[in-house]
């Protein structure tokens, strides 16, 4: 039970320090926002200005904030708007759910799920939809030399399934346009070890390839992004105090109303912490082909959309931005296509205990010896 009292008594005590980082950062965001008209029709030729790692760099040209005029007066107007962006245009999406291991039950053994779906938009408006699920024994835990009942292999399992799935759509149709729940740069991974990294960045090379091979579009949908990619390039570009507490999307916030986004950047991210190379650093042919906007797509902050580079390069940018668009009309602050997947795939928490009585009745009919804790017991879990 959350000790309530103690808990206000922690507010009150830790008010300035709270107080003080709130400040700071406001104090910053000045100096941060009247700097970022420079930006508007900014030429690519500041990027020589730029470092390597610089955050971002300049990649679209014109006004940095790409207004939406489309102007609704009712939902059904809206409707109209979304049917003609989508119609006959087809959209896909994946998404993916997970056990975990168990410590409390002997064998480590996780399972992952992942579900495509993807609509054509045509007379039929059909939803196709497909899942598939894996499991992960003991021997991959440790071919992987991972603690076995942490969680590093198996996200990095669903990650390489969501891509895997992805690339499937890509190739069985001549023009999709395919969506990500999630980012496409894959900063977290820098703290794990180098065999669930190469897991991640197998997967996202294949993805990339398929994508440029394929001409199908890959859009990776970062719902709450907390990337200062923007932030660190405008502090070389405008000899910008550095600051580590600001971020991109609570910089852009008071500029862009529903609808619209801003130019496109080229990724160019600085997650070294310390070290001597980034995560884009071990994308190979793709460590500068990763572009991104800003979109505000619901009353809370921007969200952040990223895209192959050659995207960019063929004029299909303001096109995935309407993808995006009318995706989120749909359920009215979130792609439809990947509401659709997660509603498919999510693993609620009864199927969880079935899980592990499907594993336990697998080991009765096999005569393998199995053991549970005294916890698992006392929980009342009965399988």
């Amino acid at each position: 039970m959350l000790d309530l009292k103690n808990l206000s008594n922690q507010f009150d005590f830790k008010k300035d320090a709270i107080i003080t980082y709130k400040r700071e950062i406001s104090r910053e965001m000045i100096d941060y926002q009247n700097a970022l008209s420079k930006i508007n029709y900014a030429d690519v030729e500041l990027n020589k200005k730029l470092p390597k790692y610089s955050g971002a760099k300049l990649l679209e040209e014109g006004e940095l904030i790409k207004k939406f005029k489309e102007n609704w007066n009712s939902r059904s107007e809206a409707i109209e708007w979304v049917d003609k962006i989508l119609s006959g245009v087809n959209v896909g999406g994946v998404d993916g759910s997970q056990i975990y291991p168990d410590k409390n039950f002997e064998i480590p053994i996780a399972a992952v799920q992942i579900c495509t779906v993807h609509n054509k938009h045509t007379i039929d408006k059909n939803y196709h939809i497909a899942i598939s699920t894996n499991i992960i024994t003991p021997d991959e835990f440790e071919k992987h030399q991972v603690y076995a009942f942490g969680k590093d292999l198996v996200d990095a399992r669903r990650f390489a399934d969501e891509c895997n799935g992805l690339i499937k759509l890509m190739q069985e149709h001549k023009k999709i346009y395919t969506l990500l729940d999630g980012t496409l740069v894959v900063s977290h991974i820098k703290a794990m070890n180098q065999n669930i990294k190469d897991i991640y960045i197998k997967a996202l090379k294949k993805l990339f390839r398929a994508s440029y091979r394929t001409r199908n579009p890959i859009i990776g949908y970062v719902d709450t992004s907390q990337s200062r990619d923007l932030v660190l390039m405008m502090s070389f570009l405008f000899n910008l105090t550095k600051t580590n507490k600001l971020l991109d999307s609570i910089l852009l916030e008071k500029y862009l109303n529903w609808g619209d986004r801003t130019k496109a950047f080229l990724c160019d991210r600085d997650d070294r912490h310390g070290g001597k190379t980034s995560v884009l650093d071990m994308y190979d042919e793709f460590r500068d082909g990763v572009a991104f906007f800003y979109i505000r797509m619901s009353r809370g902050l921007p969200n952040r959309v990223e895209f192959p580079r050659w995207i960019v390069e063929v004029g299909e940018t303001e096109k995935i931005a309407n993808i995006v668009r009318a995706e989120t009309i749909l359920r009215g602050d979130y792609p439809d296509i990947l509401l659709r997947a997660h509603e498919m795939v999510a693993i609620k928490e009864k199927e969880h205990n079935l899980f592990f009585g499907m594993l336990e009745n697998f080991c009765k009919i096999h005569g393998i010896p199995i053991k549970r804790s005294a916890k698992w017991f006392h929980k009342g879990i009965r399988l």
